[in-house]
């Protein structure tokens, strides 16, 4: 699956709706439910991967900056390596404490902010005391009523920051959770709350990769056709953005 996106646009929305809608072959009114979410935007899903390279390149003649990747180029952040232990090193961060892996701050290319949502169903037995008459006429008001229980299903989004930490090497890009790390390595800087710690965190591992650029749109969650809502959601457009900052990284060194 080939995922096309755009990460800037090159005039105002209202004016790029119609032509960026007859090159992805979609509405002008799908194009701005799409762009209202924000950029990065996916306006293409399609196995067809030279076609995901030819409207690329005819968005561009357009003036507009857009990507396009193989979905399954993409590391679900399920699979990254995820920090577990703040461990500021002198030269890189560690995954956990004691641990000898190390991800250089030298080799940061770029920090994103993110929110993760997770949607899970939860099945609870409810029980009720029910009147029967009919038995309490039976029993001489012995038994007046019957317990019964019944299944009830409800839904529970779970919300905490992550933030992805990409490679200029290209290698799998690491993550740290808000609520899944532990900040002891914080030292004096430790706070009562996860919020306040993994904000502390962000701001270390900036200090310790200033060349790093830092994004925070993904904070908003966004659509992405043709993939699950939600983490797969966020994961998919945190990969775009990397790969829009890296390329905007080596113009600047050019």
């Amino acid at each position: 699956m080939h995922i096309v996106a755009l990460t800037e646009v090159a005039q105002p929305t209202d004016a790029a709706l119609a032509p960026v809608a007859a090159v992805v072959g979609s509405s002008a009114y799908d194009v701005r439910l799409i762009l209202n979410g924000g950029l990065p935007a996916v306006v293409l899903v399609t196995d067809d991967g030279a076609r995901a390279a030819r409207v690329v390149a005819e968005l561009a003649l357009q003036g507009h900056r857009a990507f396009t990747c193989d979905r399954a180029s993409i590391t679900p952040s399920a699979k990254m390596t995820a920090i577990r232990v703040i461990d500021f090193g002198p030269d890189g961060i560690a995954p956990a404490e004691g641990l000898r892996e190390r991800f250089p701050y030298s080799d940061i290319l770029c920090i994103l902010r993110a929110t993760h949502a997770k949607t899970t169903e939860v099945v609870s037995q409810v029980k009720e005391r029910k009147l029967r008459p009919g038995m309490a006429i039976a029993t001489g008001g012995l038994i007046m009523t019957k317990t019964t229980s019944r299944e009830v299903r409800s839904t529970e989004e779970q919300r905490q920051q992550a933030l992805y930490i990409f490679r200029r090497n290209g290698q799998a890009p690491w993550i740290l959770r808000e609520r899944e790390t532990n900040y002891s390595g914080l030292g004096s800087k430790l706070a009562p709350s996860a919020v306040q710690n993994f904000a502390t965190a962000i701001q270390e591992l900036r200090a310790l990769a200033p060349q790093a650029a830092y994004d925070e749109r993904l904070l908003k969650s966004r659509p992405v056709r043709g993939v699950n809502a939600g983490i797969e959601a966020v994961d998919v457009c945190a990969h775009i953005l990397a790969a829009d900052l890296a390329e905007r990284a080596m113009r600047l060194r050019e």
